[in-house]
């Protein structure tokens, strides 16, 4: 056993380096993680050029995180770096719905296909964030636009049936159902109620003309009324 030595040092440097590569890897994926998720706040707020930027530099940093883990499956698939993919591609696909634009290719910004079909499924949940602010702006036409993307989205993810084993989809399909349900429902109440307030607003308008007429209609009969013999 002379070797016994040697091999647990080689064991030992081998282990140290891919813990390593694990603490620089969970640190790239939050960094990732926390610069799209800026990039979506900036989003919501119609911060296009600052949102671009964060993605623009998130993207990098996948690609790197992508490069130094690829020798080592067992980081790789660890969970940590799919997360991290999943929200860019959520990042790229809600800008590009933001400014019209079509829905990134996965080959185009470098992620995996799975993560960019879990990631795209979460795109759902900040549609319907969008379509709740347009909501009580009252902006029903164009709360309507994004429950239609979330609608597409979600026949789109429905046609794939995979074990979760493979994928885990399963889960993710049944949280899009009821975000849309859920959407489609309180655009429902807010376009009735806007329907109310808009139909209030006409009969306001027909009672203030009516009244106006009336008050016309007294004046002249007033005139018509004077007694003639009290005026001279």
């Amino acid at each position: 056993m002379k070797n016994l030595n040697n091999i647990i040092k080689k064991i030992d440097k081998h282990i140290d380096k891919k813990d390593k590569i694990r603490e620089q890897a969970l640190k790239s994926s939050r960094d990732i993680i926390i610069g799209c998720r800026k990039a979506i706040q900036c989003i919501h707020r119609d911060s296009v050029k600052e949102a671009q930027n964060y993605i623009k530099e998130a993207s990098a940093k996948l690609v790197d995180l992508y490069n130094f883990t690829k020798e080592h499956p067992d980081i790789f698939h660890a969970g940590f770096v799919e997360n991290a993919a999943q929200e860019c591609v959520e990042a790229h696909c809600l800008l590009n719905i933001k400014i019209g634009k079509e829905l990134p290719d996965p080959d185009d910004i470098k992620t995996t296909y799975s993560s960019y079909l879990l990631g795209l499924c979460d795109v759902v949940g900040e549609l319907r964030r969008g379509a709740l602010d347009f909501i009580l702006e009252g902006e029903t036409s164009k709360a309507n636009e994004y429950l239609t993307y979330m609608d597409k989205i979600y026949d789109a993810v429905m046609s794939l049936d995979y074990p979760s084993g493979l994928i885990p989809i399963k889960r993710k399909q049944d949280i899009l159902r009821s975000l849309i349900d859920k959407t489609r429902g309180e655009l429902a109440i807010a376009s009735f109620e806007q329907r109310i307030d808009d139909r209030t607003h006409d009969i306001s308008r027909l009672l203030d003309k009516i009244n106006e007429e009336k008050k016309v209609k007294n004046r002249k009969k007033e005139t018509m009324d004077i007694d003639i013999d009290k005026v001279w």
